[in-house]
């Protein structure tokens, strides 16, 4: 008996001998640093992460705007095509108080990233230093802050579209009018930068005057309550055209100038709303330049999940503004907008 148990003692000896030397023959891969290490920076990016969604706020002026309204759908459309994305869209209702505010309730909610849509130059810059005091990255969408501390800007150069409004203006008039202009609202960067371009461009034609400019405030009833002003003021012939700083406004100045029997008024807008475009193919609107909305909101979100994704913020990128000013044209940008 006792030599038995001997003989399995022995037998339990080497087969636990021969366990150990299996283990130490080929060592794991934890057990090699330089392995340990690239395990561990290959989790660190988070470009490779498996299955990983980017939450990323998204505050916008008013959606009572048609312009914001092209954005918002774009931005909707955006989340649903893009399964690395979860955009939670805010409106500010133009309050920039409630800007500021839903900003930092993003930022509290967590968020990755924030796309920024200004409401105001100057006061909407304040969101750009909660963001970058919480460490988030900040990307600006179509309208800028006084800040330049934000990320990258995606848009358009805003003066732009005003030079193209005031040659679209002045070749219309053949170099010789009388020109008023409805502004948008006052210290936003859009009525600064269309108000810049449209002067800068009228300045070089001698001949037309830049009768009065006042403020519509982006809205459709505002811009038609100061042009039923003008016509009570300047009888025909007093009034060849007016530029608005959106389509809205132009719109509103298109019903004034209907119900008052003055067709003989060039009305010009810019954005490229659906009912601008349709009134340009109808005749009742001379011609609107065409902000592609579609566009920069795509590029905005790409280039967040790029730095999201550890490169670097381009800075700046730059989508072209299109003149319209034939029924052609105008049909050809309705059918993207619908």
């Amino acid at each position: 008996m006792k030599k038995l148990t001997a003989v399995v003692l022995a037998i339990l000896l080497v087969a636990m001998v021969a366990v150990g030397c299996s283990g130490t023959a080929e060592p794991s891969a934890s057990a090699d640093p330089s392995k340990a290490a690239e395990s561990s920076e290959s989790a660190a990016q988070p470009a490779e992460d498996a299955g990983k969604v980017w939450k990323i706020g998204i505050s916008t002026q008013s959606w009572e705007h048609e312009f914001l309204k092209n954005m918002v759908n774009a931005l909707q459309a955006i989340d649903e095509s893009m399964p690395d994305v979860e955009l939670v869209i805010v409106d500010s209702e133009d309050s920039v108080e409630k800007q500021l505010n839903d900003v930092d309730t993003l930022i509290a909610q967590g968020v990755d990233g924030i796309i920024l849509n200004a409401d105001s130059v100057e006061g909407s810059s304040q969101a750009v230093v909660a963001a970058k005091n919480a460490g988030i990255p900040l990307v600006e969408l179509v309208s800028l802050t006084e800040n330049e501390d934000y990320d990258t800007f995606v848009g358009t150069d805003v003066k732009a579209s005003g030079l193209l409004a005031g040659e679209m203006v002045a070749d219309m008039l053949g170099g010789k009018g009388k020109v008023f202009e409805i502004q948008g609202v006052m210290g936003h960067s859009a009525q600064i930068n269309r108000g810049a371009g449209i002067a800068e461009t009228l300045e070089k034609y001698p001949d037309i005057e830049l009768v009065e400019s006042q403020s519509g405030e982006f809205t459709k009833d505002k811009a038609m309550s100061v042009t039923e002003a003008w016509l009570a003021k300047y009888p025909a012939g007093e009034i060849d055209a007016i530029i608005a700083h959106n389509d809205g406004m132009a719109l509103g100045a298109m019903n004034a100038c209907i119900s008052a029997n003055r067709p003989e008024i060039k009305i010009i807008g810019i954005d490229g709303d659906a009912e601008a475009l349709q009134a340009v193919i109808d005749g009742t609107m001379a011609a609107t330049v065409v902000d592609d909305v579609e566009t920069e909101s795509k590029l905005a979100v790409e280039e967040m999940v790029s730095i999201l994704n550890g490169n670097e913020p381009k800075g700046k990128i730059l989508a072209e503004y299109m003149p319209v000013k034939t029924a052609e044209e105008a049909k050809v940008w309705l059918e993207k907008r619908q």
